[in-house]
């Protein structure tokens, strides 16, 4: 089987890391207790505005930062606290010592996803990483798990045999049918909505791979 992977909120706990890093910083500076809340919102698992997000925290925070500072300033916050979750990388060696081929197919600009990429160590867990920026396509374009995929060698591979593995559903999953191939959904105790869900829905990234290699290909 062959499995494309997401990484931030799938391989590591971005959405963790991130919430760590604003609490202490906004703790640091005095603001208001309601300010991380607010912070975490506009920060939507980062899938919200980054300048936005920027300009909210140079308020609260009262940095000297413009926004294209202020985002590098809380993007490297994130990266020092990010960590795999307990048990993954452990999981995608034991998918390619039984054969199967791994990649992670990841959003985001390259300086930071590799960053990510290297703090966690997961390059040594997988057979190729792709991330949008270096390719000019981002998910839900199918063209990035195509590209995964020819990475991989796998570009004519039964796409019953492949499983695009992700958290947002409006990115990881949308890509996954538009490819062709199969979905595993990592909820994180969401409920799903919409029409036509996912093939297997797991709380965890690891309830998702077990059940998705349960499910067959």
């Amino acid at each position: 089987m062959i499995w494309l992977l997401d990484l931030d909120n799938t391989l590591v706990g971005r959405t963790e890391a991130f919430r760590a890093w604003a609490a202490d910083s906004l703790a640091a500076a005095g603001a208001p207790a309601d300010a991380l809340e607010a912070v975490l919102a506009v920060d939507e698992d980062g899938h919200g505005s980054k300048t936005a997000l920027a300009a909210l925290l140079v308020d609260l925070l009262g940095w000297d930062d413009d926004v294209p500072a202020a985002i590098l300033r809380f993007r490297a916050g994130i990266v020092e606290r990010l960590r795999a979750y307990d048990g993954v990388l452990a999981d995608l060696d034991t998918l390619r010592a039984a054969g199967h081929r791994v990649a992670v197919v990841t959003n985001g600009t390259s300086a930071q996803q590799r960053a990510k990429v290297a703090r966690t160590g997961i390059e040594e867990h997988v057979d190729v990483v792709v991330v949008s920026d270096e390719e000019g396509v981002a998910k839900p374009d199918p063209r990035l798990l195509e590209i995964a995929l020819h990475r991989l060698g796998a570009a004519g591979a039964d796409r019953g045999g492949v499983w695009m593995v992700g958290d947002a559903a409006h990115a990881d999953v949308a890509a996954g049918r538009a490819a062709g191939v199969r979905t595993a959904w990592v909820s994180h105790g969401r409920v799903w909505e919409g029409p036509a869900g996912p093939d297997v829905v797991g709380s965890t990234t690891r309830e998702a791979l077990a059940l998705a290699g349960a499910h067959g290909g």
